[in-house]
């Protein structure tokens, strides 16, 4: 090898290297580093949702505990509010209170059916005859029932019973009965 291809190997030798190092870096390094963030990447991701599933996993007992109290509740409202209406057992059970207070009612007319946004009314109403104080005790106790009923008066007319010569109250009387939705 004489002297001029000696130089020109000598200044060829930084080209290839240069080259040999650029097409390395460029087309075995850079790839290797991509992988290496995108691994990283889902890596964290999955460490997140680990530590999300390990706060889950330590609520449980309390969100078990939540859902028993909230069952408990439900099946309380359900006692107030029932899904279905049981008009003989409602019927049976009007009829016993006021027989028991006195309270001479002929019959029991159903009326609308209002739909709300969560449950349904359900109207009935019924003409009476009876003391103030009987109506008074009978109003009392169907208001502390369980289950939700509301009252309102149609008519309330004052007068006197001509056999017993005594006060009575005569009316027609709306029974409103409520049944849940669900």
């Amino acid at each position: 090898m004489d002297k001029k291809q000696l130089q020109i190997m000598i200044l060829l030798m930084p080209v290839v290297l240069v080259a040999v190092l650029f097409c390395y870096s460029k087309y075995l390094l850079s790839p290797l580093t991509g992988k290496k963030n995108l691994l990283n990447t889902e890596l964290e991701k999955i460490k997140n949702e680990f530590q999300q599933s390990q706060a889950r996993v330590a609520r449980l007992p309390q969100l078990e505990k939540e859902i028993e109290h909230l069952n408990l509740e439900l099946s309380k409202i359900e006692k107030k509010l029932p899904t279905n209406k049981d008009v003989p057992g409602l019927i049976r059970l009007l009829t016993k209170k006021m027989d028991s207070h006195r309270i001479v009612w002929s019959r029991l007319t159903p009326g609308n059916q209002s739909e709300k946004e969560y449950y349904t009314e359900h109207l009935y109403t019924i003409p009476f005859t009876t003391s103030y104080h009987q109506l008074a005790l009978f109003l009392s106790e169907i208001g502390q029932m369980e289950r939700i009923f509301a009252t309102r008066f149609i008519r309330l007319l004052n007068g006197t019973n001509a056999r017993t010569q005594r006060q009575e109250v005569q009316g027609e009387l709306q029974f409103l009965i409520y049944t849940s939705k669900g």
